[in-house]
């Protein structure tokens, strides 16, 4: 835009007088609207060059983003189904009872041996039992967080870093 007035000295303003006090200009001042370029904030202004979007070209970066949810979906279910077919076996201290757990933690199988049956009460049979599940379930846990932090690893998240893992 291109402002023209005329009847102004290098020592006046449009609006102020010498002595500061404000007044209505006696100037006259037109605008040459030939000159104005309008310019988009998204997209090519009115000569083509200018505007442009700020934030890049953001439909192909939620196409990307799109397209990595996926492949962390896919991942995922192929880490979950290999972890429910995958088997932890936790022992109990003398060994005399074993349960089979899978990568998800579900219980499989507990298989108690004769002698943990002739040689404990009902409450220590337990107890065994209960040592037995409790490492079945660490080895699983375990087993899980180091496939997760392979699959992150995987997708470039690091795997190293992630909490909990």
């Amino acid at each position: 835009m291109v402002l023209h007035c005329t009847g102004l000295s290098s020592r006046q303003s449009l609006f102020n007088s010498p002595s500061r006090g404000l007044h209505r200009p006696t100037h006259r001042c037109h605008i040459n609207r030939a000159h104005i370029q309008t310019r988009a904030l998204f997209g090519k202004g009115g000569d083509g060059k200018g505007g442009g979007n700020p934030f890049g070209n953001m439909a192909n970066l939620m196409e990307n983003v799109k397209k990595a949810q996926q492949l962390v979906q896919v991942e995922a279910a192929k880490v979950q189904e290999e972890l429910s077919r995958a088997e932890f076996d936790g022992y109990s201290d003398d060994e005399t009872v074993r349960v089979v757990m899978s990568g998800n933690q579900e219980p499989k199988s507990v298989d108690i041996t004769t002698a943990a049956y002739e040689g404990n009460d009902a409450e220590a049979l337990s107890g065994l039992v209960t040592e037995a599940m409790r490492d079945a379930h660490t080895k699983s846990v375990a087993g899980m967080k180091e496939r997760m932090s392979k699959l992150a690893s995987g997708l470039g998240l690091g795997g190293q870093g992630l909490p909990g893992m």
